[in-house]
This record gives structure tokens, C-alpha cells and sequence, in this order.
């Protein structure tokens, strides 16, 4: 079944409209409990520039010129995000693992994982941009 271009344009705003109060909190436009944030305000600004960012892409289409770079802007932001959790995220914050694991052994599996999200998330933004600035940059026909 496809999809009418108004409901993706809708599905599209969606995406854009909520990221844009993260992205607002990180500019510290719209206010908030300090003590309910458990993140430096960058990385809410970037999970909102994720949702918006989404929506843009979905208006742009998949044929637009620039999707590549977009594409590897928006999974380099990922990247910063689990890259941040795998250095950074408060031990407490880590749930599930291994029960036959201390606390400190499924912490450091849990940050593993990230930072391995992280550095394969890296990976492909780079081989996304560069794709972009690639001489015959074509998009999909």
C-alpha cells in the first residue's frame, strides 16, 4: 500500500514539530526542571535535531541531491548520542545485563556496546559524506 504524499508530508511534520522542543530546551528558549534532566543539554538538542532532521528528509524525498550528506549527518548524531551514554552515561542509568555478572561487568558491557554503536555509527556517516562530494553524485533515478 502506498502512501499518499500528504500523509507522508503529515508523518513528516510530525517528526520536525517533535524535535523542535528538545531542540528548544537546549537553547534554553523553552524552560525546565534542571533536576529532571539526566543529559548535558547538547545531546537533547541533538535527539531533537534527530526527530526534526527525520522529517526534513521525508519531505526532501530520497531522491533529493543532498540525501546522502543529510543521511550522514543524521547517523553521525546518533553516533554522538551512544558515544556520549558509552563515556559519559551515569552508571545507574544502565539496566538489565547479565545475572551472573556484577553491576560493574554489565556497566562495562553496556558501554561497549554503545561506544561499538558509536564507532560503527561514525564509520558510516563518514562513508555517507564522502558518497555525497563523490564526483557523478547521482540520485536515485
Amino acid at each position: 500500500m502506498k502512501n499518499s504524499k500528504t500523509k507522508l508530508k503529515l508523518f513528516a511534520w510530525l517528526f520536525i514539530l517533535t524535535g523542535l522542543p528538545f531542540i528548544l530546551i537546549s537553547l534554553e528558549a523553552l524552560p525546565i526542571d534542571e533536576a529532571t534532566i539526566h543529559a548535558p543539554k547538547w545531546v537533547i538538542g541533538i535527539c531533537g535535531f534527530i526527530f526534526s532532521l527525520s522529517g526534513v528528509m521525508v519531505l526532501l524525498g530520497e531522491k533529493s541531491p543532498v540525501n546522502n550528506l543529510l543521511g550522514g549527518v543524521l547517523v553521525l548524531s546518533f553516533g554522538l548520542v551512544g558515544g556520549w551514554v558509552a563515556l559519559f552515561g551515569d552508571a545507574s542509568g544502565f539496566s538489565g545485563g547479565l545475572g551472573i555478572l556484577t553491576n560493574d561487568q554489565n556497566v562495562a558491557i553496556a558501554r561497549f556496546v554503545f561506544g561499538s554503536g558509536a564507532v560503527l555509527c561514525f564509520a558510516i556517516a563518514v562513508y555517507a559524506i564522502k558518497l555525497q562530494f563523490r564526483p557523478n553524485n547521482n540520485p536515485k533515478e
